[in-house]
């Protein structure tokens, strides 16, 4: 099959199978770069890859900025797939660095929000998350239309000419609870509608999981391409999965125990790796998928060959390869019903079990919310009359120390100015997301719990989750989109400026009208 011109056009070809390949660089040791540049001039000879993706500080460790990669492998005449993430830069750094790819010709990024930033110069780094994956694909797409800077700042009203960035986000269909399967399968819905052109899953090992994704989002008309996550597991990497040094990524004891039979021998083991992969890569093309996503393997361009071909030999008969990927835990929640004769899914939903009543303090507040800041109930306009008064005035830092010690007492508040209770079942995002995001969870849990604190702190949107299905409100987070914070709000009254429209409620607003407009 010959090779499609370019990422884009290869994607969005229906008979066209987009393969890629995932570089890690490393600080800069010269090795290392030099083995990746060999790697890129040998796949642009072959032809057979339609663009090498290179990360950005994996795992949360300090490393070669991926540009720096990306334009060598442009030079060579492959395309680079950018990985771009929240975790290390503010909003302006990220629009500044994203005005620089734009020059450097590189427009193919794969939207993350990143692992929490590790080990740096003396110490643990400083999380950034200023946006959140959701936001910076809106972000992106306003640029590609053309951004409008701000009135406010300096030479702001001024559009910017289009810039033609083509952008994809990431999901995990691998995960054990429901509350964490459906926050997010409801945060990709939030993604494609910021603007996402293309998904690349996490990386797993269960075929009916990536048929169930596959089947999702046909069902809910996600009608963007979609490219498996395939890792090559050697030794190593495998006991780092299993320990849980590696966020987001799941393999059972039975699959290590295999992997460290077949590496008896170290070189007939990294074969049965790369078999494995191409078993599964034949599978997601089986499956409908748009292309796959290499990665784990070390940049040597005969491994890859050989794992192609595999791939190719296996593709015919790839259903009886179903029942080895079945790489789940016990209890794991599927969307679908199991069909017992492929292995894989129905298109019938399974059922869930009913939800728990919702939490007595959940509906205390639910009760205070309705009433005082739902417009046109009981105490709204009173309450918004009392908000101008007060602002401005000698009671506004006494108003403002009395709300924040309530809520500190409540919630544990970081008195943001811009507050997100009611969006998020009266939980705190910045005081009980490690990540402090507002669209969603991040891909790093395990079996509910934070990527950050593992076995002592649950993900924050697993209970968000919990706390809205109990009262039948959990597709909010399907459908809703919440704004950054606003920094300049930092430790005002949250109240009084959601009664005088000055947090995020008014870019919601906003974005509502234009939608009604257009």
């Amino acid at each position: 099959m010959a090779l499609c011109s370019t990422f884009r056009d290869s994607i969005r070809d229906p008979n066209h199978f987009t393969l890629t390949f995932e570089l890690v660089p490393g600080r800069t040791r010269k090795r290392d770069f030099d083995q990746i540049i060999c790697f890129a001039e040998e796949a642009a000879r072959q032809g057979r890859l339609n663009a090498l993706s290179i990360t950005e500080n994996a795992g949360g460790h300090p490393a070669l900025s991926p540009a720096v990669v990306g334009r060598e492998i442009q030079k060579l005449g492959l395309e680079a797939l950018i990985h771009f993430s929240c975790k290390d830069k503010n909003r302006n750094q990220i629009e500044s660095t994203l005005f620089a790819r734009y020059r450097e010709g590189l427009h193919t990024l794969l939207i993350m929000t990143g692992d929490f930033p590790r080990y740096g110069f003396m110490g643990q780094a400083k999380p950034v998350f200023d946006l959140d994956a959701v936001h910076l694909l809106q972000m992106i797409t306003q640029m590609e239309k053309g951004f409008e800077l701000p009135t406010e700042a300096p030479g702001g009203g001024v559009k910017l000419p289009p810039m033609p960035f083509f952008k994809g986000c990431v999901v995990s269909p691998f995960k054990r609870l429901e509350a964490e399967v459906m926050t997010q399968y409801y945060k990709l819905h939030r993604k494609v509608a910021a603007g996402a052109h293309f998904v690349i899953t996490q990386v797993g090992f269960d075929a009916r999981k990536f048929d169930e994704l596959k089947r999702y989002m046909g069902r809910e008309g996600l009608n963007i391409p979609l490219i498996g996550g395939v890792m090559i597991l050697s030794r190593g990497l495998a006991r780092l999965i299993y320990q849980g040094a590696i966020p987001g990524i799941y393999i059972s004891k039975k699959l290590l125990s295999q992997i460290e039979k077949e590496y008896a021998s170290p070189k007939e083991g990294y074969k049965a790796a790369l078999r494995r992969a191409a078993r599964l890569a034949a599978i997601l093309h089986g499956l409908g998928y748009n292309g796959v996503h290499f990665c784990g393997m070390r940049p040597r361009y005969e491994d890859m060959a050989y794992l192609l071909a595999k791939m190719d030999e296996y593709l015919p008969s790839w259903r009886e390869f179903v029942p080895e990927f079945q790489n789940s835990p016990e209890g794991t929640f599927y969307y679908f019903q199991k069909d017992p004769q492929t292995g894989l899914n129905t298109d019938e939903p399974t059922p869930r079990p009913k939800p728990k009543k919702p939490p007595v303090f959940y509906m205390i507040n639910q009760l205070f919310h309705d009433m005082f800041f739902e417009p046109h109930k009981k105490f709204y306009p009173l309450a918004q009359k009392i908000a101008r008064k007060v602002k401005g005035s000698r009671l506004e830092y006494i108003f403002t120390r009395w709300e924040y010690a309530l809520k500190w007492l409540l919630f544990n508040c970081q008195e943001c100015g811009d507050c997100a209770l009611g969006e998020l079942a009266y939980l705190c995002p910045h005081s009980q997301c490690a990540k402090g995001l507002r669209n969603g969870p991040c891909g790093g849990s395990i079996n509910g719990w934070c990527e950050v604190y593992p076995g002592r702190k649950r993900c924050f949107y697993v209970q968000v989750y919990e706390r809205l299905k109990a009262v039948g409100r959990e597709e909010e987070l399907k459908n809703g989109f919440m704004p950054p914070r606003d920094w300049s709000l930092d430790k005002t009254s949250s109240w009084l400026n959601f009664y005088l429209g000055l947090d995020h409620h008014r870019f919601k607003k906003s974005s509502l009208q234009k939608s009604k407009n257009t």
